[in-house]
């Protein structure tokens, strides 16, 4: 690793740092050439500066103390509500705000945990079950909190398999993980089955909806087959649901809802065990920033249901053009999904020869490892970027018929690049990694 940076001696004048900040941000993927990835979540353009200058109003706030201000616990409880009447939550539904979708799902599987605690005392080492496809912050979470993950393999079309699910509960397990859409192959898992298993079974179900819960709503009110996934499904007990996704709130904000205050009471961690009474904040984080909170309710204020339907009717027809490119193009085609996200694939040439190919003319792509596939978050694009990327496209896969392309790229979530380009706690990490053994 580099020697490390330090503090300038000096100061400069904020004009010069501020352009030095302009040229930094400059050299990173642009907002059209991340659309489909690394910047997607931007919306239409119109709405930008409204989310800034609201995001702005309270960029000094933390929202650790909106008991303290009427205004910010009215900006927090409007956007529960709309998100909780989303999810089909009624009355009864309940929510939290949280930092992003892992913290979600580590709220949702803690409260899981301390449900399983009182119902289920027997169990001492907990399980859930889950398909292949859930996504790694269940992974994550189970970790930090000594919850075992039984993952079962997906059918050969890479839904999940409900009978092999049903089959992997066991003595210890207290609940059942499914995902609307999952990430690596956007599917929405069969939720009113596992619902009606746990119900039986006496699990609690979470649903990771991170990416769907805010746009999944809206597609299906424009005749979109989107399976049952929310608190409709009796047996759900919890939802994680992203704003920064496709509510599009600026990063961090989330949710994780509850089907009834009997449910939520599990989440909460009060302490009083320090000098200055009782403490207790919405989630597992403290310190939090108000200012996503407001923008998002600005832009759900601004564009009303309309809005947001409009929004997904652009998003369709975008995942429509480039599934009608991926069945003109020879060597590529792109697999079924519920929802916003889109996966390109090839029986007939590397896939990571196309992520080296759209690397090269400026796009930022993500994939899938298993098995290999190009993995787009279908975003709102202009008709001119939207075309550049279909042209680009067909020429790639041309170029890598006729054996010209040989360069690949990284399939990756979250690959490492070149020692000089990675940030140093990710060098540090895969240099730990390399010392130990993984399960």
């Amino acid at each position: 690793m580099s020697s490390p940076y330090k503090l300038p001696q000096q100061g400069q004048p904020s004009a010069a740092v501020l352009d030095e900040i302009r040229d930094l941000r400059a050299t990173m993927t642009s907002n059209d050439r991340g659309k489909l990835s690394s910047t997607a979540f931007q919306g239409r353009d119109e709405m930008g500066e409204l989310i800034t200058a609201a995001f702005t109003e309270f960029l000094g706030w933390n929202g650790l103390f909106s008991f303290q201000e009427a205004a910010a616990a009215r900006l927090e409880n409007e956007v529960l509500d709309i998100c909780i009447n989303l999810v089909s939550g009624g009355e009864q539904g309940r929510g939290n705000l949280t930092s992003g979708g892992t913290e979600s799902n580590f709220c949702a599987l803690h409260a899981m945990r301390s449900w399983a605690r009182e119902h289920k005392p027997e169990i001492t080492n907990p399980e859930i079950i889950a398909p292949y496809s859930t996504h790694s912050t269940i992974h994550k979470t189970a970790k930090y909190l000594d919850i075992t993950v039984v993952t079962v393999a997906q059918k050969s079309d890479l839904s999940a398999d409900f009978e092999a699910l049903e089959n992997a509960i066991g003595p210890n397990t207290i609940g059942i993980v499914a995902s609307a859409p999952n990430w690596p192959y956007g599917h929405v898992d069969p939720i009113t089955e596992l619902g009606e298993l746990a119900i039986k079974q006496g699990l609690w179900l979470h649903v990771d909806a991170c990416v769907g819960g805010y746009i999944l709503p809206f597609m299906r009110e424009l005749g979109e087959a989107i399976p049952p996934y929310d608190f409709s499904v009796a047996g759900v007990r919890s939802i994680a649901a992203d704003l920064h996704k496709y509510g599009y709130a600026p990063k961090p904000c989330s949710t994780v809802l509850w089907r009834s205050q009997e449910e939520q009471r599990f989440h909460f961690v009060p302490v009083t065990e320090w000098a200055c009474g009782l403490y207790l904040s919405q989630s597992f984080v403290g310190s939090r920033p108000l200012g996503p909170v407001a923008a998002v309710w600005a832009l759900m204020h601004h564009w009303g249901h309309e809005g947001y339907l409009e929004n997904a009717r652009a998003l369709l027809r975008v995942k429509q053009t480039l599934a009608e490119a991926c069945e003109r193009i020879d060597g590529l085609r792109s697999w079924p999904t519920h929802g916003p996200l889109m996966m390109i694939a090839s029986d007939d040439f590397n896939i990571q020869l196309v992520v080296g190919g759209m690397e090269q003319k400026g796009w930022r792509l993500l994939g899938v490892s298993t098995p290999p596939a190009i993995h787009l978050t279908i975003d709102v694009m202009s008709d001119e970027a939207l075309s550049r990327f279909v042209t680009d496209l067909d020429d790639v896969s041309a170029r890598i018929r006729s054996g010209q392309l040989k360069e690949e790229g990284l399939l990756s979530y979250g690959g490492v690049g070149a020692e000089a380009d990675a940030p140093k706690w990710l060098l540090s990490a895969v240099e730990i990694m390399g010392g130990m053994d993984h399960d």
